[in-house]
């Protein structure tokens, strides 16, 4: 079901609810750079993880997780084991494969006068982040660092079930892949896992990967002007070459003050660059998102690629995913982007900037219903503003520059965004998500439907127990044993669920897109999806002749 332009008798929103506090911390344990996944089986598992805080103003951190077994209402927290000889672990990254398993990348560190990686490793969990197995060393190198992991979940993809990781912090970029569930790990083509892709220099690379399985990765060096780009179209046996994709664009790091090496914003002290972000819209569309300072002050940019990486469109130099949206006074940073199931294309983002007397951040959140073309007026995701001055570590022990983290969790579920940040409300850096799994996309109003149409519907449903589908102003009747009734009758109940005005109905509404999804996977895979559109059609035409 494609979220579509809203056009004449339609009118979408983005919906959020109330803020639930997932950690719940001492004031040693700050929580930062967070990110969020949404199980692709069961769209009420949710796993969480962040840098867990032990000397703040050492800046000494091991990583923690949390999981959700009801849509992200309640958490429990899971700690990945740290291993002997490990003292902490920082930048968490985690994935769903396509059947259920989840991956938490990690980087394993030794505290000495300053922090010493010590490569990268992999846990893995079966039971939704109850509990992790022994984590998979990819690489063995104290400058591994920056790493990113996704995996392909398409099924019309010829690398079906894959995982993939890159990392780079001004190295050149390593990549690893397994294809039998995490259980090993190889780099490009028959090299070891981490081999390096290219000599050039990357940092902090973003991986994605379309329905046709191609890989997509992109990145941002920090003070340059150019955001770098290369692909796989054979699940990671080779790459094309570099190529700059955005060029011209400003990186909030070259204007701000900088203390320590640091950059930051006027009236804030923590410190803040500019990080590229991705994801796939429908059609094999890669959007790429960054924080820019062209403006005066730190906005949302964007560019978009079609023909799975192959075409970029308009200016060089990207152009402004909120066009006059955001107060002066503000700043927009920290971009995340995902997709839901239904294609709407979700972007969120930190705003700074002076909240009831004094500088605060809210995440904000907003969407696409044309595969990223265009974004909606923001919706605000806190339920209030938090102070990123109140209980925050010291970064790398120096007092003069704090740290909130450089990312936070953003992930798509089957219509709907789950949203994971980092918060002070409380008095300590803790972690706070979106109520219920909600940030979705509504279809306000129900299509027009005449007496006579409803009392022809009505006797299909009540003659034989079948149902009837309406396909440019013609009815087409469905027989009880036809695959799509399960389909029909699930967007009934949406169309009436929708019209409730008690919370629960969300949550009713979230588990019909499910049914609605899995039956649309049962049918992929049995490969009589397409079948099934090829007679829709020939009824369609039957009845109109």
């Amino acid at each position: 079901m494609p979220c579509p332009t809203a056009g004449p008798g339609k009118k979408y929103q983005l919906t959020d609810g109330t803020d639930v506090q997932v950690t719940t911390s001492a004031a040693n344990q700050s929580r930062s750079e967070s990110v969020v996944a949404v199980n692709p089986k069961n769209a009420d598992n949710l796993i969480c993880a962040s840098k867990k805080f032990i000397d703040p103003h050492k800046y000494h951190f091991t990583i923690s997780a949390s999981f959700s077994m009801d849509g992200g209402q309640s958490w429990t927290e899971s700690q990945p084991p740290l291993q002997p000889g490990w003292d902490g672990m920082t930048d968490p990254d985690v994935t769903f494969d396509a059947f259920g398993n989840a991956y938490l990348m990690a980087e394993p560190l030794k505290f000495g006068t300053d922090l010493v990686g010590m490569g990268m490793y992999v846990f893995k969990t079966t039971d939704g982040g109850a509990t992790w197995k022994k984590p998979v060393q990819l690489h063995a190198d104290s400058t591994d660092d920056k790493q990113w992991i996704t995996s392909d979940t398409s099924a019309t993809s010829p690398h079906f079930g894959a995982v993939y990781a890159v990392w780079a912090a001004s190295t050149p970029l390593r990549f690893s892949r397994s294809t039998d569930h995490g259980a090993t790990w190889k780099g490009v083509g028959n090299s070891a896992s981490g081999t390096q892709v290219f000599p050039e220099f990357a940092y902090a690379p973003s991986i994605v990967v379309g329905d046709d399985g191609t890989i997509h990765v992109t990145w941002h060096m920090p003070g340059n002007s150019e955001i770098r780009y290369t692909r796989s179209v054979d699940g990671g046996n080779s790459f094309s070459p570099v190529i700059g994709c955005v060029t011209g664009m400003s990186s909030i790091g070259n204007s701000l003050p900088n203390t320590g090496g640091w950059p930051h914003f006027p009236n804030g002290t923590f410190r803040v660059f500019t990080l590229v972000t991705s994801c796939m819209a429908a059609g094999d569309r890669l959007i790429v998102a960054w924080a820019d300072y062209r403006e005066g002050r730190s906005r949302i940019y964007f560019r978009v690629a079609t023909n799975a990486g192959t075409s970029w469109m308009g200016p060089a130099s990207g152009e402004p995913l909120l066009v006059g949206y955001g107060h002066p006074s503000q700043h927009h940073f920290h971009p995340q982007l995902s997709t839901t199931g239904t294609s709407a294309v979700g972007c969120a983002f930190y705003e700074f900037g002076p909240k009831g007397g004094s500088y605060r951040i809210d995440t904000m959140a907003t969407y696409s219903c044309n595969d990223g073309a265009s974004y909606a007026t923001p919706t605000t995701v806190t339920d209030q503003a938090w102070d990123p001055a109140v209980n925050a570590p010291w970064s790398h022990g120096d007092s003069q520059v704090t740290f909130i983290g450089e990312y936070f969790g953003f992930d798509g579920a089957i219509s709907s965004f789950a949203v994971l940040w980092t918060d002070t409300r409380t008095g300590v850096q803790e972690l706070f998500y979106d109520g219920a799994a909600v940030v979705a996309v509504w279809q306000i109003p129900r299509p027009n439907v005449t007496a006579a149409e409803v009392v022809q519907i009505l006797f299909g449903v009540i003659g034989d127990g079948g149902g009837a589908i309406l396909v440019d102003g013609v009815i087409i009747h469905i027989g009880p044993g036809d695959p799509i009734i399960d389909v029909l009758n699930s967007f009934a109940a949406i169309d009436a669920a929708k019209r409730i005005g008690h919370p629960g109905a969300r949550t009713a509404v979230e588990s019909l897109y499910r049914v609605i999804a899995s039956v649309a996977e049962e049918q992929a895979r049995a490969a009589i999806g397409r079948e099934a559109v090829g007679q829709l059609h020939a009824r369609s035409s039957e009845t109109e002749s």
